[in-house]
């Protein structure tokens, strides 16, 4: 079967767009608005998520983009996963804008770090590395998670249900198990 060509009123959008640069760029923007999670926010969200980026604490964008009540409303439109999202992809987006990553940032404060050192500057040293910390997630509070596997549950549940008298009888039967001998060693310091 031979190749035709279709006219052009067949070829379809995407063709356009491969054959025009402009169709392609209006196009990309088309598709990077929908794929934006700034699309999906309200016109307040939008100031509220703008005043984050540029530095201001949650109070304080709430109050600028209009909410009632600025403190409470702040902090919960932060927590929000739609702002939350927003905040991220502008992030992102800034980043590629400024050609930054985190390991641009990390090898120019470890240069600062060299810098400091030389000049003997102990101050700016630990702000470097405190930095530093930051960035790796040093202060982060840590998680401590316990997991209780379905036989430990079924052990801890079974020894809520009894009595006292039952758990002094547990431990007293044990004790043999656990019982140790203590000796307390004191160091003899004598002056002379």
């Amino acid at each position: 079967m031979p190749n035709q060509r279709l006219p052009k009123a067949a070829l379809t959008a995407t063709q356009k767009e491969a054959n025009d640069p402009n169709q392609h760029a209006v196009h990309s923007k088309k598709v990077a608005a929908l794929t934006s999670p700034l699309h999906l926010l309200d016109e307040r969200q939008k100031i509220f998520v703008d005043s984050i980026i540029k530095g201001r604490g949650p109070s304080q964008a709430a109050r600028i983009a209009g909410y009632n009540s600025p403190d409470s409303q702040g902090s919960i439109t932060l927590k929000s996963p739609k702002i939350q999202a927003a905040i991220q992809f502008l992030y992102k987006k800034h980043e590629a804008a400024a050609d930054v990553s985190r390991k641009k940032v990390m090898d120019g404060l470890l240069e600062a770090i060299d810098m400091a050192k030389m000049q003997a500057d102990s101050g700016n040293m630990i702000a470097g590395w405190r930095e530093i910390g930051r960035m790796c997630g040093y202060y982060a509070p840590e998680v401590k998670k316990i997991d209780i596997n379905i036989s430990a549950k079924r052990v801890i549940d079974k020894m809520e249900t009894l009595s006292d008298e039952e758990l002094l009888q547990m431990v007293e039967s044990s004790r043999s198990i656990i019982e140790a001998e203590a000796i307390e060693v004191f160091d003899d310091v004598r002056e002379g």
